[in-house]
């Protein structure tokens, strides 16, 4: 895959490969290879089906990677459940061993050089508070951001002692007609998971 660093219409920036290899085999996992297929096909990137067999440390442009984040959210308008599972599998894809939330959080900033920003605003035992500015994911009008709150949640949990989980509170519904309904706080809390309580 070419590397190509230029800007690109109004989408300047970089995406690692391994990203997208993460993002496609979440894809595959929850929407099988037609499913796939059907995005990249919806993004004119079918060419990229194969992309587990390309350098890992490259990188594409972030107006192709764009394209397929569109082409995902127009083919799975509404499906909130389901792209909170791609989110929930890509963070096992992307980072599937154990790696402290914080590097997680600074790596995800790194493979993704854009006009986002993502970072912890708190951090105790019991919560953890995400700000994410301008999230990539979600730009579009009437798009949630269901993937990348799947990511986050599931990124944490992975750190964890077993018997924990993570528990989204205090968040206000998001207004998916507002344009800047894309930067948002993500609060978080540990708990000990139902089974796990006498």
């Amino acid at each position: 895959m070419a590397n190509n660093t230029n800007i690109i219409g109004e989408y300047p920036g970089v995406v690692k490969n391994k990203v997208l290899t993460a993002l496609l085999q979440s894809y595959l996992d929850n929407l099988d290879y037609d499913g796939m297929k059907s995005i990249l096909r919806e993004a004119e990137l079918l060419e990229l089906k194969d992309i587990r067999d390309v350098d890992p440390d490259g990188v594409i442009n972030f107006f192709s990677f764009k394209k397929i984040i569109a082409a995902q959210n127009c083919l799975l308008y509404d499906s909130t459940r389901l792209l909170y599972e791609i989110g929930r599998k890509f963070s096992f894809y992307l980072f599937p061993f154990g790696k402290d939330f914080g590097e997680i959080i600074n790596e995800i900033n790194q493979l993704i050089v854009a006009h986002w920003q993502v970072k912890i605003v708190e951090s105790t035992p019991e919560l953890v508070v995400i700000r994410v500015d301008k999230c990539i994911f979600c730009s579009e009008i009437g798009v949630s951001c269901d993937l990348f709150k799947g990511f986050l949640i599931h990124s944490l949990e992975k750190n964890l002692p077993s018997g924990f989980c993570v528990v989204p509170f205090g968040t206000i519904k998001e207004n998916v007609s507002d344009p800047s309904h894309n930067s948002f706080v993500l609060k978080l809390r540990i708990e000990k998971s139902a089974s796990n309580i006498i």
